[in-house]
């Protein structure tokens, strides 16, 4: 499973929490405003009804109540408020125009609590211009208001009930304004907010761009480092203050690594050359004795096998020696011009004659007129690996199936053998030094390390599959 990246995974949680906040934010800011405008609309009622109810009594005249509207109101929500008197005892004295026909009178009772203080209400000016003195009015204790939320008619109404001791003032406004009102503000948001989340997001890509900067050119640099070039080291100069600790680690990682991999590389060229001369004065010993046995068959015998072990042991240190210099950056190669068709079929024949003594037939298809650069000694043991490990984990009387051919993506070899065949996980290992995965017999596991050792130095690629035959088949690859 992929891994997602951590620029991703700032983006979606900044979104996540942003969409969050903004929908709180929205979700109170919105019950807040609509407790406001609810607010708002009891204190136009209660001074509407407080105006009125002071001196409001049983013969009052209701003729001016509409204009008074009008004037407290204003034109546009006039015909949205109404107002009804009531005896105490819910007799209908007069009920406005724009009453809604569903709402029932008889639900609205009045308080019994006198308020105290009193709503301070200024007498409104006489017709001469000045205002009324202390006897021109008759005040009313009015009652502590009380206010109701109905539903009617798939409307909600708002209601302030307003008393004396004579009457009952109620006053009521059609909701339906502060709804729709609420309404738009709800779709405004629902509809800004993909937007908001889009620049959330955006910022918080930008930033997390920006914040691990640091981070992909730490890994640029990383990824140039190998094993030719362990001597390289990160930059400190430069870096933010949180990674200057990174990459200090990072320098003393590689110098570690630096000292090791040359120790281990000295040690085994130093022991490589080292055991060549006591192993070239042991293989001349051994076949002065052997030219000195011939009438013991017996000694005869041992010295050929201990003269065989000694030209083993001997290839074993020139495969270790080529392996130190493939470590070190210093296998050299030569870019010499290359008949491949003509020096695979040398090959071929040399692998018949390996072949021949187990009854393996080789069957071949080789492109005439392939050409490459490169050096014909380490690609002629690249073919002696490859053919020598075909023949031997081969089944006897079995095939070794090899093509030579060239297209627009490169120069492709191939050689296939019958067998036991290479489970899918130790495809990948078997190049691994000292591995011999999924394979039987003799030899330390270094052949196919050295293959791809001189493969890769030539810029090229081996791999080793199943092919459609159901055959082992090991691949290589040039550029053409």
């Amino acid at each position: 499973m992929k891994a997602r990246s951590f620029r991703f995974r700032i983006v979606v949680w900044s979104v996540l929490v942003s969409g969050a906040v903004l929908i709180a934010f929205s979700w109170v800011t919105w019950l807040a405003l609509q407790q406001s405008r609810g607010v708002s609309l009891d204190e136009s009622l209660a001074a509407f009804g407080f105006r009125h109810a002071t001196k409001a009594s049983k013969n009052v005249d209701t003729t001016r109540f509409e204009s008074s509207m009008v004037e407290n109101f204003g034109e546009d929500k006039a015909e949205t408020r109404f107002l009804a008197f009531l005896t105490r005892e819910d007799e209908v004295i007069y009920r406005s125009q724009h009453w809604p026909e569903d709402v029932a009178l008889e639900g609205f009772p009045g308080s019994e609590v006198l308020l105290d203080p009193q709503p301070n209400i200024p007498a409104p000016p006489n017709r001469k211009g000045g205002e009324r003195g202390k006897g021109g009015r008759r005040d009313r204790l009015v009652m502590e208001p009380r206010y109701y939320t109905k539903e009617a008619n798939g409307k909600r109404f708002r209601f302030g009930v307003f008393a004396n001791r004579e009457v009952k003032l109620v006053v009521g406004a059609d909701l339906s304004e502060i709804s729709a009102e609420m309404q738009s503000l709800r779709q405004a948001f629902l509809v800004a907010l993909p937007g908001a989340l889009f620049l959330v997001a955006l910022g918080a890509w930008l930033i997390a761009r920006r914040a691990i900067r640091p981070v992909e050119t730490l890994r640029r640099d990383m990824k140039q480092v190998s094993a030719a070039a362990l001597d390289s080291r990160l930059e400190v100069t430069g870096a933010a203050e949180e990674f200057v600790g990174i990459v200090e680690q990072y320098n003393a990682m590689l110098e570690r690594l630096e000292r090791s991999f040359r120790q281990a590389n000295r040690f085994s060229a130093d022991a490589s050359h080292e055991l060549k001369t006591p192993l070239a004065i042991m293989r001349g010993t051994l076949e002065q004795g052997l030219k000195r046995c011939d009438d013991n068959p017996e000694a005869l015998e041992v010295f050929s096998q201990l003269l065989e072990q000694s030209d083993r042991l001997g290839a074993i240190l020139e495969n270790l020696l080529l392996l130190s210099r493939a470590d070190a950056g210093k296998l050299e190669i030569s870019a010499e011009r290359i008949d491949l068709t003509t020096m695979l079929e040398t090959w071929l024949e040399d692998a018949g004659l390996l072949a021949e003594a187990r009854d393996i037939t080789i069957r071949s298809k080789v492109e005439p007129g392939i050409v490459i650069k490169g050096d014909p000694i380490l690609l002629q043991q690249v073919a002696h690996n490859i053919f020598s490990n075909a023949v031997r984990y081969n089944e006897k009387g079995g095939l070794i199936a090899c093509r030579l051919s060239k297209s627009d993506n490169g120069i492709e070899w191939s050689v296939a053998n019958t067998g036991t065949p290479i489970a899918e996980e130790d495809r990948e290992r078997i190049f691994e030094r000292f591995e011999r995965s999924g394979l039987s017999g003799e030899g330390v596991g270094l052949g196919l390390s050295i293959v791809k050792e001189i493969i890769v130095a030539h810029e090229g690629t081996v791999t080793v599959r199943e092919n459609a035959e159901g055959m082992v088949e090991f691949r290589v690859g040039f550029v053409a």
